[in-house]
């Protein structure tokens, strides 16, 4: 498995220099091989690909582009197979007609190999420069693939990707058969069917105010002047500070889910679907749903815990966690229903978060019974600890789910 690891960067005015012109030639490649490749277009010529245009950049670079020399190959090579790899997503239906990147207002980044770079301890060392100060070293062991350089919010990083070795011990590892069931909303970030609630930080709509302010003032500053890239570098490190914050959060609840609990159900929620609202189109992009399930999916393996989605049309907090019953009139402001068939009173998140517990409990039961790997049904989709290959022609009982008593 390959991970990867993010660390914060502490490069002297030598190495300073050295990132920046890195990056400045990874986005020269790229914009030179975008009009090329528009060139051969207009012209009529077909084939084109990142690797051809890569090899026609190698060939002419040292006599248009002497200066492309002074930095790692990987960064202008890297550039040019981004983009045949963004023409490809294009030409699939994936993605929009690429763009050039303008200087300012592109993620400065550039790539390098992994055997082009060497990590001692809290030490990275680039090709063409030496050595630059981390903040910590790499946690995971195992052999590094690559290494992104970026600059976000006013600081560099180096992002590793890491084959991981067999022998690695996840620190968050689970060892409990224990289940539960997590329902994601915009007022509780995440309710748990046992009843214990995450509340939602709520972080850009704390830093709301501040960052219109800056915004404000970035757009009331001359262009070119020294005191509008102050405004700018500040703007991007309150924009930074909020990514940080929202993602640490993330990473505390989804690490405590894995450790604690063996088997975790959640909704597959259509989280592009739900941002077009516009009075919460804020709020749920504030809360990161993609996120936490992007988390829990990786985190799930390592951990040696099972997530399973349930169906995005699933009615988890219409239908009863006691007897079934479903309650169609249920809207969004009700925070609280009495259920008309058994009488029992329900939080509308925390019997959600049952349902979907009764959800990814009866997907195992059905497969441990089925035995091997059972294809899921329409409404379930599973996530982490894969079963064996073997496919067998048994849908699981989740017409009423199954409900397992206690």
């Amino acid at each position: 498995m390959i991970l990867s690891h993010c660390i914060k960067l502490y490069p002297n005015r030598k190495a300073e220099s050295y990132l920046r012109r890195a990056a400045g030639v990874a986005r020269h490649a790229y914009n030179w091989a975008l009009a090329r490749w528009m060139e051969k277009y207009e012209s009529g010529e077909k084939g084109m690909s990142g690797f051809s245009l890569v090899k026609e950049y190698n060939s002419v670079k040292k006599t248009e582009f002497p200066w492309t020399q002074e930095v790692s190959k990987w960064a202008p090579q890297k550039a040019i197979q981004d983009l045949g790899d963004a023409f490809k997503r294009f030409f699939q239906g994936k993605a929009r007609y690429p763009k050039f990147k303008k200087k300012g207002r592109s993620k400065d980044s550039f790539y390098v190999a992994g055997d082009h770079a060497k990590v001692e301890g809290k030490r990275l060392r680039l090709p063409k420069l030496g050595w630059i100060r981390m903040a910590q070293a790499v946690r995971f062991p195992g052999v590094i693939q690559n290494v992104t350089l970026s600059f976000t919010g006013g600081w560099w990083y180096a992002s590793f990707q890491v084959e991981i070795d067999d022998s690695y011990v996840y620190p968050h590892r689970c060892e409990t058969q224990a289940s539960v069931g997590v329902d994601l909303g915009v007022k509780a970030l995440a309710t748990l069917s046992t009843g214990e609630v995450y509340e939602n930080p709520r972080v850009l709509g704390e830093y709301l105010r501040r960052i219109k302010t800056l915004s404000r003032e970035l757009a009331r500053r001359k262009k070119g002047s020294k005191n509008r890239e102050k405004t700018k570098k500040r703007l991007a490190k309150l924009h930074a500070k909020v990514s940080f914050i929202r993602r640490l959060t993330l990473h505390r609840i989804t690490s405590r889910l894995v450790r604690d609990f063996n088997l975790i159900g959640i909704e597959d929620l259509n989280v592009k679907g739900m941002v077009k609202n516009r009075s919460l189109a804020r709020a749920i992009s504030d809360a990161s749903f993609g996120e936490f399930r992007r988390q829990l999916a990786y985190k799930a393996p390592l951990a040696g815990s099972e997530v399973v989605l349930a169906n995005r049309f699933f009615p988890s907090s219409k239908t009863c966690s006691v007897c079934g019953e479903k309650y169609e009139e249920l809207t969004l402001s009700e925070r609280e229903w009495a259920c008309g068939a058994c009488g029992v009173v329900h939080d509308r998140d925390v019997n959600a978060a049952k349902n979907l517990r009764f959800v990814a409990r009866s997907h195992r039961e059905t497969r441990n019974a089925c035995g091997g790997g059972v294809r899921p049904s329409s409404n379930l989709e599973v996530r982490g600890r894969l079963s064996s290959s073997k496919q067998e022609s048994c849908k699981p009982s989740c017409g009423k789910f199954a409900r397992g008593e206690e």
